[in-house]
């Protein structure tokens, strides 16, 4: 009965968020960070979280980038994207990392060797509630709100994101971020 009541406080946790989101009632604290201390932090945090999967996590690049951010959100954001990466993967399977500067825009990319996610399906990830396999329901812990926060988080910081899936062999997530630009 514990195990459902937290299930059930997480998910009222992050519909409470999108809704506060959803009426602009959530202000950022924006503030001068090195966004690649963030992402090594969440890599140390990925490689924690995918032990227990013998999942291997890598971090292939990670460019010093500064930007204006929300450090709590970007954190927020790092957690839902790698702990999807690892819970939606294969036993002994790889997630790959990169964080790179694109001209004046941060590029993320957290990659998997996961099932992946059928064509028909892309379209949807990102609304709440969407869970892309009846199975996940049963056999991998979430709400289906994680990719729905993740999108109003890099809405909220002006940036996008993408996913494309190839089925049985990856799905590949591309965060873009405007960064701080140096005069």
């Amino acid at each position: 009965q514990l195990d459902e009541v937290q299930r059930l406080s997480k998910i009222v946790d992050a519909l409470s968020l999108l809704t506060k989101a959803d009426a602009g009632q959530i202000s950022l604290k924006l503030e001068a960070l090195q966004l690649d201390e963030l992402v090594r932090d969440a890599f140390a945090d990925a490689q924690i979280l995918a032990k227990p999967s013998d999942v291997q996590v890598n971090l292939a690049a990670c460019e010093p980038i500064t930007m204006r951010g929300d450090r709590h959100r970007l954190r927020q954001l790092l957690l839902n994207l790698t702990d999807n990466a690892i819970k939606y993967n294969q036993p002994k399977g790889i997630v790959n990392m990169v964080l790179r500067r694109v001209d004046n825009t941060a590029e993320l990319i957290i990659a998997n060797t996961g099932k992946g996610i059928p064509p028909e399906l892309l379209s949807r990830v990102f609304d709440r509630f969407f869970r892309g396999d009846p199975a996940h329901s049963s056999t991998v812990d979430g709400c289906g709100l994680g990719l729905s926060i993740a999108q109003w988080i890099v809405s909220a910081h002006n940036g996008s994101i993408q996913i494309a899936s190839e089925p049985s062999k990856s799905t590949i997530v591309t965060v873009r971020l405007p960064v701080a630009i140096n005069k």
